[in-house]
């Protein structure tokens, strides 16, 4: 059994790192591009529109992707449980739930910035 496995919070910590890693990369090459946060900043609200619909087609491509395979492989594995994988479903229906709300609150919170507060 490999060790990512065996702590899968520590997939989860190398995860969240790589994000804030690429997170960083792509803000240090606009800063660089547009000659500074303030340009950058103001190059972000410029394209609100389409960064709007770049991460609509990203969640969107997402929750196609856990439908058709991730979630699917999930219930198969969860179905060979002693309990035939009712606790698990229950569990990945709560999980769910929670993901849901927290897209939406960081796409409010996005909204609530883009309205100009």
């Amino acid at each position: 059994m490999s060790m990512l496995k065996r702590y899968p919070l520590l997939l989860g910590l190398i995860g969240l790192v790589a994000a804030f890693i690429v997170g960083g990369v792509v803000v240090s090459v606009g800063m660089r591009l547009y000659g500074g946060i303030q340009e950058f900043q103001n190059a972000l609200g410029e394209h609100r529109y389409w960064l709007l619909v770049w991460r609509l087609v990203f969640y969107g491509s997402l929750v196609f992707l856990w439908i058709r395979i991730g979630r699917r492989r999930l219930l198969e594995r969860v179905a060979e449980d002693r309990d035939g994988g009712r606790q698990g479903r229950l569990l990945l229906r709560k999980l769910e739930r929670m993901i849901l709300i927290v897209v939406v609150l960081i796409e409010g919170y996005n909204l609530f910035i883009w309205w100009g507060a």
